[in-house]
Order: structure tokens, then sequence, then C-alpha cells
């Protein structure tokens, strides 16, 4: 029997994949995950020695398309509230035929104890089991934190990623849109032009970042009201796990 961890990148998922030693990590690329996300599964490899299976949609989702811009520009479709096909393509069934191909298996998913009123995955494959040990060794937030900290592995969370690793996640608030116009300007010049490229002639302009109700040109023709500089120095600072949250939480 395979034993596998659904490894994102995050906290509760690198805590989970560091208490299960003998598991096989695997991380789902979207192609669109920020670079902090890539350089921490590295950081992972080189701490434990252990290697992260990494997906992709084009080698194990049967697809010929390799990223979720990709899709975006060939189809004129951006992911939205309804319509979450970035997550069903390019995570749901590229980690499912994986699976497929070496059950039988387990897959632990890191649901923690207090987040109960989650829903976990709804997969059904015969032969495939999924668990989710996090809540029943009844772990908490402060349990994974110190879990990652003893192995100096925290994923640091930037305050344009409070959504997940992913660049153009439409459930990104106005707030980190304007952090990320302040950090990272040249992915939000990369997502202006992909947001500007789909539109269509019906007459509505479709916005890539709905939660925000503008589009990215706004945002960047914006002038801030306060020295961006000084508002994200620590998280500006890229340097492994910054001492200081800066006025923000960078959680």
């Amino acid at each position: 029997m395979s034993d596998f961890v659904a490894f994102s990148g995050g906290v509760d998922s690198t805590a989970l994949v560091l208490l299960m030693p003998d598991a096989t990590p695997i991380f789902t690329d979207t192609g669109w995950e920020f670079e902090h996300i890539y350089a921490h599964l590295d950081k992972f490899e080189q701490v434990t020695g252990r290697e992260v299976v990494r997906l992709n949609n084009h080698e194990y989702g049967g697809a010929t398309i390799e990223s979720i811009p990709e899709y975006i520009r060939k189809y004129k479709f951006m992911p939205n509230h309804v319509r979450r096909w970035c997550t069903y393509i390019f995570k749901i069934k590229t980690m499912n035929t994986y699976l497929a191909e070496n059950l039988p298996a387990t897959l632990n998913i890191a649901l923690r104890a207090d987040e109960q009123a989650r829903t976990g995955n709804t997969t059904q494959m015969d032969g495939l089991t999924i668990a989710y040990p996090l809540q029943g060794w009844d772990m908490v937030r402060k349990d994974v934190v110190e879990i990652c900290l003893h192995y100096d592995l925290l994923p640091r969370a930037f305050p344009y990623a409070a959504r997940g690793g992913c660049k153009g996640c439409f459930y990104k608030r106005k707030s980190e849109l304007i952090a990320m116009q302040a950090l990272v300007p040249d992915v939000m010049d990369e997502l202006r032009q992909l947001e500007e490229e789909v539109q269509d002639e019906r007459g509505k302009y479709f916005h890539m970042f709905p939660s925000a109700g503008v589009s990215i040109a706004t945002i960047q023709a914006q002038p801030p009201l306060f020295d961006l500089a000084a508002v994200y120095a620590d998280a500006a600072d890229t340097s492994d796990y910054g001492d200081n949250c800066g006025l923000f939480c960078n959680r």
C-alpha cells in the first residue's frame, strides 16, 4: 500500500509531511504558483533529504495545456466562484491520475482538528483511502506551526498570498492586490496583460479578481495612501523567514 501526503507547501501540509516521514509528498503544480512556493519545496527537500513528487496537468492530466494562464488564453475563460475549473483540472484531476497509477494507496490530507467544518477530499476510487491524520491526532493551528518551526520549515506567508500560492486566485481581495503591486509589480504586470488579453466583445469587463471589484489596471493606477516601502519593509525581505511581521501580520 502506497502512502501519500497532499503537499501544498502551506503550514498544515508541511507539518503533516514532517510527521509522516515514510509517506511520499505530492505537489500538484498549476504552472501559476508564486516563486516562494517553489522555494519552500526546494528547502524542504534540502532539509529532509526527501523528494517531493511534482505533478503537472500536461503529464498527469492527459492534456496538452501545461498551466492555468495557457488555459485562460485558449478558452478566454477565467476561473471564478461558480466555475472553479482551475482546482478540478489542475489539482484534483492531476492528482487522481497519479494516484490511479499507484493503487492501492492512502492519500493523507492536512485538515486540522479545528477545521471540522471544512469539506475534505470527495474522490471515490477503488483501492484509494482518504485520511485526515491531523484531526485524528487532535492537532490545531498552534501545533502545526510549532512543528514547522522545530524543523526550520515554517512557510513564509506573504500579505498577497493569504489565499494560497496561486498568482491569479480569484479569491484575492483588493488589499492583497495592493500588496502585490507594492511587492511583486512584475507579477501584476503579467496578470494585467492576461486580464486584458482575454476580454471579448460582449461589452462587459470580466475581472480576474471579482472580489476586488475593479480591473488590475485600476489597482495599478491608484496612488498609495501611505508609504508602501515602510509598510511592507519586512514582507519585501526575501531572506528566509524574516524576524518581524511588519505593520500587517504576515502570519
